[in-house]
Protein backbone atom coordinates (compact mmCIF):
# COMPACT_ATOMS: atom_id res chain seq x y z
CA UNK A 1 0.00 0.00 0.00
CA UNK A 2 2.81 2.41 0.84
CA UNK A 3 4.39 1.71 -2.52
CA UNK A 4 1.16 2.57 -4.33
CA UNK A 5 0.87 5.85 -2.42
CA UNK A 6 4.49 6.68 -3.17
CA UNK A 7 4.05 5.91 -6.87
CA UNK A 8 0.93 8.09 -7.01
CA UNK A 9 2.82 10.90 -5.27
CA UNK A 10 5.74 10.74 -7.68
CA UNK A 11 3.43 10.59 -10.69
CA UNK A 12 1.52 13.64 -9.48
CA UNK A 13 4.78 15.59 -9.20
CA UNK A 14 5.89 14.59 -12.69
CA UNK A 15 2.52 15.39 -14.27
CA UNK A 16 2.20 18.73 -12.47
CA UNK A 17 5.74 19.76 -13.32
CA UNK A 18 5.15 18.98 -17.00
CA UNK A 19 1.85 20.85 -17.04
CA UNK A 20 2.91 23.76 -14.85
CA UNK A 21 6.50 24.15 -16.00
CA UNK A 22 8.31 24.67 -12.70
CA UNK A 23 11.00 27.35 -12.77
CA UNK A 24 13.96 27.97 -10.48
CA UNK A 25 12.15 31.10 -9.32
CA UNK A 26 9.15 28.99 -8.22
CA UNK A 27 11.45 26.64 -6.33
CA UNK A 28 13.27 29.47 -4.56
CA UNK A 29 10.05 31.25 -3.56
CA UNK A 30 8.56 28.02 -2.25
CA UNK A 31 11.72 27.21 -0.29
CA UNK A 32 11.46 30.65 1.32
CA UNK A 33 7.84 29.92 2.25
CA UNK A 34 8.72 26.45 3.55
CA UNK A 35 11.56 27.84 5.65
CA UNK A 36 8.90 29.52 7.78
CA UNK A 37 7.65 26.06 8.78
CA UNK A 38 9.36 24.41 11.75
CA UNK A 39 9.20 20.93 10.23
CA UNK A 40 11.02 22.11 7.09
CA UNK A 41 13.64 24.00 9.12
CA UNK A 42 14.78 20.68 10.63
CA UNK A 43 15.63 19.41 7.15
CA UNK A 44 16.95 22.71 5.80
CA UNK A 45 19.35 23.19 8.74
CA UNK A 46 20.82 19.70 8.25
CA UNK A 47 23.60 20.07 5.67
CA UNK A 48 23.09 16.66 4.07
CA UNK A 49 19.35 17.25 3.55
CA UNK A 50 19.97 20.80 2.38
CA UNK A 51 22.46 19.61 -0.24
CA UNK A 52 19.95 17.00 -1.38
CA UNK A 53 17.16 19.60 -1.64
CA UNK A 54 19.39 21.94 -3.61
CA UNK A 55 20.68 19.29 -6.02
CA UNK A 56 17.88 16.75 -6.58
CA UNK A 57 15.71 17.57 -9.59
CA UNK A 58 12.72 15.53 -8.41
CA UNK A 59 12.69 17.27 -5.01
CA UNK A 60 12.96 20.66 -6.67
CA UNK A 61 10.04 19.88 -8.97
CA UNK A 62 7.96 18.80 -6.00
CA UNK A 63 8.83 21.97 -4.09
CA UNK A 64 8.21 24.13 -7.16
CA UNK A 65 4.70 22.70 -7.56
CA UNK A 66 3.60 23.72 -4.06
CA UNK A 67 0.91 26.39 -4.00
CA UNK A 68 2.16 29.04 -1.56
CA UNK A 69 -1.33 30.46 -0.99
CA UNK A 70 -2.73 27.06 -0.07
CA UNK A 71 0.28 26.36 2.15
CA UNK A 72 -1.40 28.56 4.78
CA UNK A 73 -4.10 25.90 5.17
CA UNK A 74 -3.22 23.20 7.70
CA UNK A 75 -4.64 20.34 5.67
CA UNK A 76 -2.76 21.30 2.50
CA UNK A 77 0.44 21.85 4.45
CA UNK A 78 0.12 18.41 6.07
CA UNK A 79 -0.43 16.80 2.67
CA UNK A 80 2.60 18.54 1.12
CA UNK A 81 4.69 17.80 4.21
CA UNK A 82 3.92 14.09 3.99
CA UNK A 83 4.81 13.98 0.28
CA UNK A 84 7.99 15.99 0.69
CA UNK A 85 9.25 14.17 3.79
CA UNK A 86 8.55 10.78 2.19
CA UNK A 87 10.55 11.72 -0.90
CA UNK A 88 13.34 13.31 1.17
CA UNK A 89 13.74 10.19 3.30
CA UNK A 90 13.70 7.95 0.22
CA UNK A 91 16.33 10.04 -1.56
CA UNK A 92 18.50 10.18 1.57
CA UNK A 93 18.33 6.40 1.94
CA UNK A 94 19.37 6.01 -1.71
CA UNK A 95 22.28 8.40 -1.21
CA UNK A 96 23.70 6.45 1.74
Amino acid sequence: MVTLIHVASVLSVVVLSIIKGVTDKDVQKNIQALRQKIWFQMYWNDESYRALIESDEQLQKMIGCINRDKLKKARYEAWQRKKLVTLLEKKMAEAC
